[in-house]
């Protein structure tokens, strides 16, 4: 794990990475608007293509209205990956300064933890899928802020 902040190519930065516990309500809606989904399987994360931002990113996005963070988390791994699982395990909560446009935003983190290979289904948003060891070096055409993501839920002794 490396000290934050750390900024991807773009300027946006993971400022903050906190180990809480799941309480909906908790944090007002309007500063939770999207959820990440670190899929494990073995020694390896999934890490999809994004064909908006060209690079190797986690699942997920942004909440519908009237959706929690949960189901919002559970939601987007259907439909960009193919994964239809509703056993997601609260990790934490990640907390960014974004640049496009300016903006401080916290993202609700899930994990779930996969005993086999899914089918993986590509589609307009995940164009390709890899399993990224974190052990591993972070490529130059991954985001770095996913990447850490991935790398502290792995490693944290709650999830």
């Amino acid at each position: 794990m490396v000290a934050l902040p750390i900024r991807d190519r773009t300027g946006n930065a993971l400022v903050g990475f906190r180990y809480v516990a799941e309480k909906e309500p908790a944090y007002p809606v309007e500063q939770v608007p999207a959820s990440l989904v670190v899929v494990a399987h073995a020694n390896a994360v999934l890490m999809m293509f994004d064909s908006r931002r060209k690079q190797w990113e986690l699942p997920g996005g942004m909440r519908e209205p009237g959706e929690t963070t949960r189901q919002a988390a559970v939601r987007e791994l259907r439909e960009e990956t193919g994964i239809h699982v509703a056993g997601l395990t609260f990790a934490a909560m990640a907390e960014f300064d974004l640049t496009k446009p300016e903006r401080r935003e916290l993202l609700a983190v899930y994990k779930v933890q996969l005993q086999i290979v899914p089918r993986l289904i590509e589609n307009d948003e995940a164009l390709d899928f890899r399993w990224w060891p974190p052990s591993e070096p972070v490529r130059e055409d991954m985001s770095p802020l996913d990447a850490e993501i991935a790398r502290r839920v792995v490693h944290s002794p709650t999830t």
